[in-house]
């Protein structure tokens, strides 16, 4: 017998030999393995062996190792295994509390939530066990891991924004509740709660209880948060229902308040999809409440309830069933409900009333009985009739037009409407409503309430002052140091009690390779070789390292030990066998895109190489331009676009040839599409990043803003130019601003310059000129002052280059705008030959917009003091005075006609855009009223003529209307306008409907006795042509011997005349004077004489025509 028991034993002892190695072996298999599932198979054999074999100490620390893994599956693996193992035995508590710590704060919401998850199921065993194991340094910090775990596992609902893992904080928060509080008569039998704990150091009965009705509040209040999702809503909607069938004594009726605050107030970012779904899934939720007894049996609590089923639609029959289920037991229900109301009154007798602190604030129980007091206060002035019909009316002052679709999707009729329940739902839905905003009779009296609370607290007893000061009297300076002294003791005894504390580790070790293995010490069985044999066999190993496919055969750490092999022997055998790094290189260009990492250590590590021996950096500057350049011309466009930035900017150093590869790719871009402007970026990355290479990289962009054919790279190297100037300071803005005005001033030579230009541009042109001149005008807009380095060369410099830089100067003069200091004072200070150049920069600034009151100002100096050239007025003729322009007027018209044309279209503002405002010293109507008052002393009449052309051709602004006014304001002078009748016979030819207008114009004419200006007589007689017949009633109230006039400049007028008369009747006849009947019928025009007594001709024309001019309008009334 005793010989079966040792062999039995044995036998057990071999198999759990033959386990462990198993267990062993699938560890490795883990550790190499490259695959995520892969990996999780085997660990998940693993745990099945090590926790059916009780040889979980043996391997704990090497699973748990596998937490640090890049899998996301694995690490919640791990969370599973931690469970797994607490629950089989709760001694595993402190060595893997810390490691769920750091599991609830991994990267991965996956993880997250399984950690959760677990904490949630592991609570109850942990309370289990803290509150029976020994009192150690270690429980003791434990569970003060644990209490933080929990803090920050509550905080989640504000912390995150992944809906997945507030789910699973809700869950956690809902369980912490029911297990950290007393269970009731209706929770469930073996409910695990903290009655069945036994209170120790650690665990406060009273504590944890006060903690979960903190953690229903918080629940509460983010139940009601405004932009809840809503899964995190219906989540919450269900873990307060759970709670509130567990605890229905404690919590019922804060939960029934918060689902009809719910109701009364849905969150607006829901979509109409998801309001119906919260409405269902809050129905569900009311009708289970309806179905506890608490709920059934309690008066207030079912009518709330069935009022907000009423509004969600629920028919009587739902809300008969879940009754009818109650009322089979309704007599021991009430008993039970009448005994634990009873017994709960008791234990609140048993309260001490020195133990009860009042609230410093309002609390949320606060603001539930707020509610109830406004909803009381509100349901008798709800039956007020008056009182409804006013908050109907100013409610639909809010009213939208249109009905939300929210409100669509939420909307059930009212089916007991007027009702005394159907009133008290609606006063606690408004009383919901008016607590939330600070109002109502409720919030009054909990404030007021508060408030004297606070001050009762905040006394302090006389007595007990006095007695403080009378022992601070007692106390002698001896005893002050013994009283230092203990202090001092007890200081230290704390320090060190602080320093002792037992402080948690995590659990697990670094898995790096296999758990056995066999060192081999090498030196023993290797001979030196010769550097050919080393050669020799380091190619072939490089050769066969080379051939293996590293995705398919290498782990991560694996992958990165044979890039350093490949890189240590490409690097240190260079001076022996340089096909080894050409062989390297080549295999990464093969897939440049997964195995640049290969070519940025190679790079590296060449660096490192060099520095070391003596700082020769020839074999990294070949590496460098070698990867360079295949990468150049090897590389896929794509994998070049996006790694030949990259290794620019991330090498250790870029030499010289890189520089010199990287301006001759720039400028190769006929072999290279986009090289230009890939390069150029790439330039100005690394004057931003290479602090040390700034400026011959800097010299390099320079060189190529001034390159030939190269119309493009020039633009673009220009504007990165200019925003360096811009952006960076006087390290980049001096040697930029050098180069550009040495470029400018290189204008001022006879011929183009032969170290910029080919030898065979012996002349200047347009676009050598432009070379010189576009780097330095980029930067006027950032630095103003260079502007009279221009102006100092415009003098000197030849015609052709004036003309182009006249023509070049309006984006960088816009740039710099009318008020920059440097453009004023070179108005003011405008150097001698300069003049078209200011004149330019004037027009360009002046082209959109109206001049500023200081560039006007200093125009207006320039013109009367030093320059008295017209053509500067031209710009600023908008900001001067009315009477300059007209004094201007007589010289700006004799300018060239395109000139001209440019200072009315400023004038008449028709250069401008529509819509832009626009002020301007003369009207239009005083534009050309001023062209007829110009001296002809001082222009000739063909000139005027001309400018009042150009008026009439703006249709637009010279309408029928200031046309009129014009001819009135014209006839009101004396003497009259020359070009009088010139602009009426226009005006009317433009607008035939002025004809009766004009006629009152002859008619008035008569009376000014127009025939004593000979100019002005000839066009009223061309008038009188061009508008007859009308004009014959004009002629008939001439003097007689004006109408001879007439007839002998226009014999035609005569017989016309005639006939016009002889159809009148004999009473129109009458009214004609004899004298004027005469001149018309004679036979002969004779002219008449006239009188040398001017007044006396005066006044019988005043008196005559007055009669003429009635009997005039006698005859216009009878025809």
């Amino acid at each position: 017998m005793t010989e079966n028991k040792a062999t039995n034993e044995f036998v057990v002892s071999d198999n759990k030999e033959s386990i462990v190695e198993r267990v062993v072996e699938l560890i490795n298999e883990a550790i190499v393995a490259t695959k995520e599932t892969e990996k999780v198979n085997n660990l998940q054999q693993v745990q099945e062996l090590v926790i059916n074999h009780d040889i979980l100490d043996n391997f704990l620390d090497e699973i748990i190792g596998f937490q640090n893994d890049k899998f996301a599956e694995v690490r919640k693996f791990v969370v599973g295994f931690i469970e797994v193992s607490c629950k089989k035995d709760a001694e595993f508590f402190p060595k893997l509390i810390v490691n769920l710590n750091f599991a609830l704060n991994d990267q991965h919401a996956n993880v997250v939530k399984r950690t959760i998850q677990t904490l949630t199921q592991l609570y109850k065993v942990f309370l289990k066990w803290i509150s029976k194991t020994k009192i150690t340094d270690v429980v003791q910090s434990t569970w003060e891991v644990f209490c933080s775990i929990n803090q920050q596992i509550c905080s989640l609902l504000d912390s995150t924004n992944n809906e997945g893992i507030r789910t699973q904080a809700i869950k956690f928060m809902e369980m912490l509740v029911i297990v950290q509080t007393k269970k009731d008569q209706w929770s469930m039998e073996n409910d695990f709660n903290i009655e069945s704990l036994a209170s120790n150091k650690l665990v406060n009965i009273e504590q944890l209880e006060e903690e979960a009705k903190q953690v229903f509040e918080q629940l509460i209040i983010f139940h009601g948060t405004p932009h809840i999702s809503s899964v995190n809503l219906m989540a919450t909607m269900q873990t307060l229902v759970v709670i509130a069938r567990q605890r229905s004594t404690l919590f019922m009726s804060k939960v029934i308040q918060a689902l009809e605050a719910l109701h009364a107030n849905l969150p607006p970012t829901l979509t109409k999809s998801q309001v119906s779904s919260v409405r269902k899934h809050l129905k569900l939720q009311l009708l289970l409440l309806l179905k506890h007894p608490t709920a059934a049996t309690n008066s207030q609590f079912q009518s709330q309830i069935i009022q907000l089923l009423n509004d969600l639609g629920a028919g009587q029959s739902e809300v008969h069933r879940c009754l009818q289920e109650v009322r089979k037991r309704g007599l021991k229900v009430e008993q039970a409900a009448v005994e634990a109301k009873r017994i709960k009154l008791e234990s609140e007798d048993d309260i001490d009333e020195d133990d009860i602190v009042p609230p410093p604030k309002i609390t949320r129980s606060d603001a539930n009985t707020a509610i109830d007091i406004t909803a009381e206060d509100l349901i008798p002035k709800l039956n007020i009739i008056t009182n409804v019909s006013d908050l109907v009316l100013v409610s639909m002052l809010s009213l939208p037009d249109q009905m939300p679709a929210h409100f669509l999707a939420s909307y059930t009729p009212i089916a007991a409407a007027g009702t005394p329940s159907q009133i008290k739902h609606l006063a606690r839905l408004l009383s919901t409503q008016l607590t939330a905003a600070g109002l109502g009779k409720g919030v009054d009296e909990m404030v007021a309430k508060a408030t004297s609370a606070a001050a009762s607290a905040a006394k302090k007893p006389k007595s007990e002052e006095k007695q403080q000061q009378q022992q601070q009297n007692i106390a002698t300076l001896i005893s002050r140091g013994i009283a230092q002294e203990v202090k001092k003791q007890e200081q230290q005894h704390q320090l060190q009690l602080q320093q002792n504390k037992m402080k948690l580790m995590p659990t697990g070790k670094t898995l790096s390779g296999s758990l056995k293995f066999k060192q081999l010490n090498l030196a023993e069985i290797t001979k030196e070789l010769s550097e050919e044999t080393k050669c020799e066999m380091i190619l072939g190993s490089v050769s066969r390292i080379l051939n293996k496919e590293e995705k398919k055969f290498f782990s991560l750490s694996q992958l990165e030990s044979r890039i350093k092999i490949l890189v240590h022997l490409s690097t240190e055998f260079h001076d022996f066998s340089p096909s080894i790094s050409t062989l390297v290189k080549s295999h990464a260009f093969e897939d440049v895109k997964n195995r640049i990492d290969l070519l940025f250590t190679i790079l590296y590590n060449e660096y490192m190489t060099a520095k070391r021996k003596n700082s020769d950096l020839s074999h990294y500057n070949n590496c460098l331009t070698e990867i360079l350049k295949d990468l150049i011309q090897k590389a896929e466009i794509k994998d070049r676009d996006h790694f030949l930035p990259k290794l620019f900017l991330e090498s250790p150093l870029v030499t010289d040839d890189a520089v010199e590869l990287l301006r001759h790719f720039m400028v190769s871009d006929h072999l290279y599409p986009k090289a230009g402007t890939m390069g150029l970026n790439i330039l100005k990355s690394l004057i931003e990043k290479k602090k040390g290479l700034r400026l011959k990289l800097l010299n390099l962009l320079l060189r190529l803003s001034i390159i030939l054919d190269k119309p493009d790279i020039r633009a673009q190297a220009i504007r990165i130019i200019k925003y360096l100037h811009e952006i960076y300071g006087s390290d980049l803005m001096k040697p930029i601003e050098t180069f550009t005005l040495d470029l400018l001033r290189k204008l001022l030579e006879p011929n183009p310059p032969t170290d910029i230009f080919q030898s065979s541009n012996t002349t200047w042109n347009e676009e050598n000129i432009k070379i010189c001149l576009l780097p330095y005008l980029s930067l006027l807009p950032t630095n103003h002052k260079l502007i009279h380095d221009l102006a100092e060369v415009y003098v000197t410099t030849s015609a052709d280059i004036k003309r182009v830089i006249l023509r070049v100067l309006d984006t960088p003069v816009k740039g710099m705008g009318m008020n920059s200091p440097e453009l004023l004072l070179l108005v003011e200070n405008c150097p001698k030959g300069a003049e078209t150049l200011v004149t330019r920069v004037i027009h360009v600034l002046t082209d959109k917009q109206p001049p500023s009151a200081e560039l006007v100002a200093r125009v207006r100096d320039l013109y009367h003091k030093r320059v008295p050239d017209v053509r500067f007025l031209i710009p600023v003729l908008n900001g001067l005075t009315k009477k300059e322009v007209i004094a201007a007027l007589s010289k700006l018209i004799k300018l060239n006609p395109v000139v001209v044309k440019e200072v009315f279209n400023r004038l008449l503002g028709t250069h401008v855009e529509s819509g832009s405002m626009y002020q301007s010293p003369l009207t239009p109507a005083e534009l050309l009223i001023a062209l007829h008052n110009i001296d002809p002393s001082k222009c000739d009449m063909k000139t005027i003529i001309k400018a009042t052309s150009l008026c009439f051709a703006e249709k637009n602004i010279y309408t029928a209307e200031v046309l009129a006014v014009v001819m009135q304001l014209l006839m009101d002078q004396n003497p009259l306008p020359t070009l009088l009748m010139r602009t009426v016979i226009q005006s009317l030819s433009l607008y035939p409907r002025l004809i009766g207008f004009v006629m009152n114009i002859l008619q008035r004419l008569i009376l000014k006795q127009v025939w004593k200006q000979k100019k002005v007589w000839e066009g009223f007689i061309k008038c009188c042509q061009k508008t007859k017949p009308q004009s014959f009633q004009v002629l008939l109230q001439l003097p007689a011997a004006q109408l001879q006039a007439v007839f002998a400049a226009s014999p035609d007028f005569k017989p016309a005349l005639q006939q016009h008369v002889q159809s009148f009747t004999d009473t129109q006849r009458s009214h004609i004077p004899q004298t004027i009947l005469d001149v018309i019928f004679s036979d002969d025009i004779v002219p008449v004489e006239p009188q040398t007594d001017s007044s006396i001709v005066k006044d019988e024309f005043d008196s005559k025509s007055e009669n003429e001019n009635n009997e005039g309008h006698k005859i216009q009334e009878e025809n």
